[in-house]
Formats: structure tokens, C-alpha cells, sequence
């Protein structure tokens, strides 16, 4: 929950900088690179960390981080290769959080700061 705040926190104050950037665009791509690395990595690690404190919430012995990594990728991706797959119900909630969230940053993510360019773009029309 704090890792969530932290990520809602972090992309408020990105989307505010995209709005007061003199390049929009070009701010909007720095935040998207900033943004999705934390988004992927707070998810590997509560992955991790579950993994760690009761090893049968995967079907692997216990995720290292890189598995921890490999599986937030793959789930974020869709791809979902079935060679680590949560076992548990506590982990099987934490993927379904994941896969919702993906889809709320791919969606309304991006809509916040492509609408944020066209804010910033409006303020300062000769900038761009």
C-alpha cells in the first residue's frame, strides 16, 4: 500500500511537471520512462518479498529477484509464459491487482498525460 501511494504521489507530480514543461512531449516521455520502471519494480518486489515469507505462494521454491522481475514483466506484458504462476489465493489477488492496474496505466495513464501535453500546449501555444 505504501509502494501504491508512493506510485500515485510520484506520477501526480510527474504530470504536473509535463504541465509546466516548456516541451510537453518531450517531459511526458521522461515521466512515462520514470513512471513504468517504478510501476514494474514495486510490483517485483511485493512478489518478492511474498514469495520470501511463504514459499508456496508460487509454484517455484522461493522467486529470486530476478524471477520476481521476469514475472512482473511477463504479467505486465500479457505474455505470460506459465513457468512461475502464483499458487496461492494471496498471490493470485496481488496478479489480478497487478493486471488491473496495467490496464489503468495503459489506459487512463497515458490519457492523464497526453492530457497534460494538450493542457500545456494551450498555455504556451508557440513553445512546441
Amino acid at each position: 500500500m505504501i509502494g501504491l501511494v508512493a506510485l500515485v504521489g510520484v506520477s501526480s507530480y510527474q504530470v504536473r511537471a509535463v504541465m509546466r514543461a516548456p516541451h510537453p512531449g518531450v517531459r511526458a516521455v521522461e515521466a512515462l520512462a520514470a513512471t513504468a520502471p517504478f510501476f514494474l519494480l514495486l510490483f517485483a518486489a511485493t512478489y518478492f518479498v511474498t514469495s520470501q515469507s511463504a514459499p508456496d505462494n508460487f509454484n517455484v521454491h522461493a522467486l529470486t529477484r530476478t524471477d520476481s522481475l521476469y514475472f512482473t514483466v511477463t504479467v505486465f506484458s500479457t505474455v505470460g509464459f506459465g513457468d512461475i504462476t502464483a499458487t496461492s489465493q494471496t498471490a493470485r489477488l496481488l496478479v489480478a491487482t497487478q493486471m488491473i492496474l496495467n490496464l489503468l496505466i495503459l489506459g487512463l495513464g497515458l490519457r492523464v498525460f497526453v492530457g497534460a501535453i494538450d493542457i500545456a500546449r494551450q498555455r504556451h501555444p508557440h513553445d512546441d
